[in-house]
């Protein structure tokens, strides 16, 4: 019995998705403190990690809101930015930004904000 729950148990391990390497990034604002509306995410990252996409979500931490999405652009060796990225609510956001390097490998950086 006990090798059957082993053996599930890394089967389940085995199916949980991928999480990615942690990304190494400085995440500023334009401007410095977001407020409700448009704002600018900059993204700078080691230009030797050759990414090839980049891509932000923006959650709040209460339920019921639909996440914000967008997809950032090389602005120059290393950084990457989002020109008009939505906080349509006042409050706490979590965004998630994920890259990607021209070999699949994923990157995960997590940055907490309120916006007031």
């Amino acid at each position: 019995m006990r090798r059957l729950f082993l053996l599930a148990l890394v089967l389940l391990a085995g199916c949980r998705p991928k999480t990615g390497e942690p990304l190494e990034a400085k995440v500023r604002f334009v401007p410095e403190h977001p407020t409700v509306g448009k704002a600018e995410v900059c993204i700078e990252v080691d230009p030797r990690l050759e990414l090839v996409r980049v891509e932000v979500v923006g959650d709040m931490t209460h339920a019921g809101m639909i996440p914000v999405e967008a997809e950032a652009h090389p602005a120059g060796p290393g950084l990457w930015r989002v020109e008009d990225f939505d906080f349509n609510m006042r409050g706490d956001w979590v965004l998630t930004i994920t890259a990607y390097d021209k070999k699949g490998k994923k990157y995960v950086k997590e940055v907490r904000l309120t916006v007031p």
